[in-house]
């Protein structure tokens, strides 16, 4: 009898412990973990933000670009009025080179030479340089071939002769060079 009292009791404990297992409610575990739904405002809003958000993004890229845009601008239009203003100069600095050539008095020569660097200073603080011309090869994006003379060997496609100096500021060319080149002499 007192296995029999002892048998109960154990399976009372089971049968609760099995009580309490099956009346466990799953249904509700799982409706606590979903999250709550967002009322029909809210989402609007976080819509409307994610919105806000892009136009803010598209308005800042045009303006960068705007800038940059601006910027170069500006720097062409220096680069542009530079040229300009020293393209209507450089007909005083060729006039020096022939006074130059053809002066025997030392003291004016002297003189010429002073203005004749000053000049090419101010141009270099422009950013003005000269092209390179004589004994180079002929290159159209800087050079004016306006006579030619038949040669043999290396100077064929070479400047032999310069009768106006180039300038350019960059890769801007203000004036070509006006030069002689050499081409292969032709069998006749």
């Amino acid at each position: 009898m007192a296995r029999s009292r002892e048998e109960n009791k154990s399976k009372k404990k089971t049968s609760e412990t099995e009580e309490e297992i099956v009346s466990f409610d799953t249904d509700e575990m799982i409706r606590e973990e979903e999250p709550p739904k967002e009322p029909a405002e809210m989402t609007a809003l976080r819509e409307e933000l994610a919105k806000s958000k892009d136009d803010y993004l598209r308005l800042r890229a045009d303006y960068e670009n705007f800038r940059r845009r601006n910027q170069e601008a500006t720097v062409k239009a220096r680069v542009d009025a530079t040229a300009d203003a020293v393209e209507t100069m450089l007909p005083v600095n060729d006039s020096i080179d022939r006074a130059l050539k053809i002066t025997t008095d030392e003291k004016l020569r002297e003189g010429l030479l002073l203005i004749k660097r000053q000049f090419e200073t101010a141009l270099s603080q422009l950013g003005v340089t000269e092209i390179e011309a004589e004994g180079v090869p002929f290159d159209h994006n800087y050079h004016n071939a306006v006579m030619k003379a038949e040669v043999e060997g290396e100077d064929v496609g070479k400047v032999l002769e310069v009768f106006q100096r180039g300038y350019k500021i960059g890769n801007k060319v203000i004036r070509y060079a006006m030069v002689k080149v050499g081409v292969e002499k032709s069998e006749e």
